[in-house]
Order: C-alpha cells, then structure tokens, then sequence
C-alpha cells in the first residue's frame, strides 16, 4: 500500500475516532443535564425536557450508565486521563440521579402496597394478554356520527358469575384519543377478569367546542353499557371509570353528577351507580390549567380550554366552573383515587390535592398517591414503574369496594 493510501487511512482512523470520542462526551453531557433537570422541574424549558429524555427507558438508563461509569473508572485509573475523569463523572452522576428517582418511586408504590417488577421495567417490548381484542359496538350518534365503545373481555372465560364493569374514557386534552388509547391496560383489566368499556365522545376543535355535549355522551355511554353490560357477561350495576388527563376530568365531573342524579345523558336510559372513580393527573381546575405559563407547554394548555370551551376564562367563566371537578363534589360520590405526577408541568398536581381534601370534608372517600418526579403521563410506558403503580393501586381500590375481579 502507498504512503499516500496510508495517510489516507490514517486520517480517517482518526477523523472516526475523534468523532466517536466527541459522540460520547456529547452524550454522556446530555444525558448528565437531563438527570440535573429531573430535581430542577421549575427551571423553564429545562426541567420540562429533561425527563422526557431520562425516563422513556427507566431503569436502563441507570443500568447502561453505571456500566459506563465503571468502564471510564477503569480506564481513568489506567491511563489518568483527565477527560476519561470528566466521562465517569458524568456517567456516575447519572447513574446516581436516576437511580434515586426510581427508589423514590418505587417507594411510593411499596407504601401503597403495590409491588414493583423490576424485571418488568426492564422489558421494552410488548405485552402478551389472554382477553379477546376488543369487540366494537355503537352506543348512539351524534352529528350523523356513530359513538362507539370497545369492549374487551377475557377470552374463552368459564366464569358464568357476572363480572364487574370498568369504564375508561380516554385523554387527550379533549380533543384527540380514541376508543383504542391504552389497549394494553384495558386488556389487562380484563385479563383480571373485568369487563372493560372504551368510551368514544365528541372531540373539540377550533370549530367545534364539545363542552356541553362530552359529559352527556359519556353518560349516555353509561346507560347504554348498564342496559348491555350483562349481553357480555358483565354486571352493570358493580361499575366503576377510569380516565387520564382530561378523561379523568370527565371521569370525575360524570361519575360525580351520575350519583347524585345531577346529569342528563344525551340518550335515554338511567345512568348506572358508580362505585369507584380513577383519575391519573386530571384536569381539575380549568382555569388553573389555562392560566399555565410554562414556555413549552403552556400553549398546550391554553388550545385545551379554548378549544372545548370556545374561549377563555374571562369570556367563558361559567363553562370553566361547569367543566371543572370541584364544582361536582357531593356526598354521594363514589369513592376517588387520585395520581398525579408530583412535577408535572402540564397539569400541576396542587389542584389534584385541594380537590381531595374538599372531598373529604364532604364525606368522600378520596385519595391521592402522587408519583415522585413525575410528569403527565408518567404511566403509558407499559410495565414501568408508573404504570404498574397505576394497574395495582387501582385494582386495591376495585377490590377494596367489592369490585373483586373474578378469576
């Protein structure tokens, strides 16, 4: 080979190298500041993205990063490279950051009584399920549009005892999500042995404010699923609902208002009773949730109310006290488990808090388990840490008022 296919060569073997060294310290650097955000959640922009960086691979992040850290310890102590010294900082540190939050949370969840499976956390694949997929039926129409619910069930079931009904009405700032959001968690309600409904409602947009007609809808689902829930094997009268985000607003607003038979469903039939209300980080005070000032995700906020309401607090003041959840607080409200993400900066968790301690100084069971570090939907990741904290509190609470699932 010529000197000058040589140099060539060379240049590149360095040009790569480089490269690669410039790669890791970028990575490390970013990796290590997004660790710093997750304690720093009120910095703007910062602690905003920062978690959503660390914690979409959870525990593998702590893994990889105590891998790396070791590894640049090694070869600091045989080299002494002031760089390499640089890269095991980085590296120890974010071993060190992430690995705390996740003991915080797994914590939580321990004091809840909900065990976590660190193996699980460390799955990223899918999920296998014994339920059926999901059967779609029309629960009515509404502008030439039929509504529909999911149902999902166990699958070849010998079971012949009615089972208990969960209704989950989807978020998605009401204005996105569909009857097929969350398939996972409601194949795995069903694989418990519950009978599961996925509730469609209108969605809002910038022409079209759904205000006045998601609640009615979602009662009307509930009449419709009390008058066919036993077609499926199910119980109607032995109901509860879950909902994230701006579901679990709807969830609470409807479940609220349904047992004190305060709400008109845009169908006929009567609304069944419900026994138990989940919400995970719901829109509780929407004037609070529009007044958001956070850089990234404060316009967000603001297209959510303008959108379903058609304006803002100051124009529309009785739609946002209509569509926010204290205004529904009765005594004759089903019992309410609350999960907010303690630093989520869509939807803050102070408002989750006064909401239950109003609750309960009506006579309502509620309670509130706030996930550590935690931004708005900290339970999607299937298997992670929040979303078993999520599956297991909410089936303790399903249990604990006689919704035992059967097996």
């Amino acid at each position: 080979m010529s000197n000058t296919s040589n140099n060539i060569m060379s240049t590149i073997k360095l040009i790569s190298e480089k490269a690669m060294i410039f790669i890791v310290y970028t990575f490390s650097a970013i990796l290590a500041i997004a660790t710093l955000a997750c304690f720093l959640p009120q910095v703007p922009v910062f602690g905003v993205i920062g978690p959503l960086i660390v914690f979409p691979f959870g525990p593998w992040v702590s893994i990889l990063s105590l891998l790396a850290a070791l590894l640049f310890f090694f070869r600091w102590r045989k080299f002494g490279k002031r760089g390499i010294l640089v890269l095991t900082s980085f590296t120890s540190f974010v071993f060190a950051g992430t690995a705390f939050i996740q003991i915080q949370q797994i914590a939580v969840a321990e004091q809840n009584g909900v065990d976590i499976n660190l193996l699980r956390t460390l799955w990223l694949g899918g999920e296998r399920h014994g339920s059926v997929t999901a059967v779609i039926e029309t629960y009515t129409r509404y502008e030439d549009h039929d509504l529909a619910v999911a149902i999902y069930s166990q699958a070849n079931s010998k079971e012949k005892s009615p089972k208990p009904v969960l209704v989950y009405v989807h978020g998605g700032g009401w204005g996105a999500g569909t009857v097929h959001d969350r398939a996972a968690d409601m194949r795995w309600f069903a694989d418990q042995g519950y009978l599961v409904f996925s509730v469609e409602y209108s969605l809002s947009a910038e022409d079209r404010h759904t205000w006045g007609v998601a609640e009615r809808q979602v009662a009307c689902a509930l009449a419709w699923i009390g008058r066919n829930a036993e077609r499926y094997g199910g119980d109607g009268s032995r109901l509860a609902m879950f909902g994230e985000s701006a579901g679990g607003n709807l969830v609470l607003n409807v479940s609220y208002q349904a047992n004190a038979g305060l709400i008109k469903p845009m169908c006929e039939g009567q609304v069944p009773n419900i026994v138990a209300s989940i919400a995970a980080y719901p829109i509780i005070d929407a004037r609070q949730m529009y007044e958001n000032d956070d850089v990234i995700v404060g316009r967000f906020a603001r297209m959510m109310g303008v959108q379903y309401t058609g304006g803002t607090p100051e124009a529309f003041p009785g739609r946002y006290k209509a569509i926010s959840s204290e205004t529904h607080i009765n005594s004759s409200a089903p019992a309410t488990l609350l999960l907010p993400g303690l630093t989520d900066h869509l939807l803050h968790p102070e408002p989750v808090y006064a909401f239950a301690k109003k609750a309960i100084a009506a006579g309502v069971d509620a309670r509130v388990i706030g996930f550590p570090y935690g931004e708005h939907s900290f339970d999607q990741l299937n298997g992670g840490i929040g979303s078993q904290l999520m599956r297991g509190a909410s089936l303790q609470l399903l249990i604990e008022f006689g919704l035992a699932p059967l097996r």
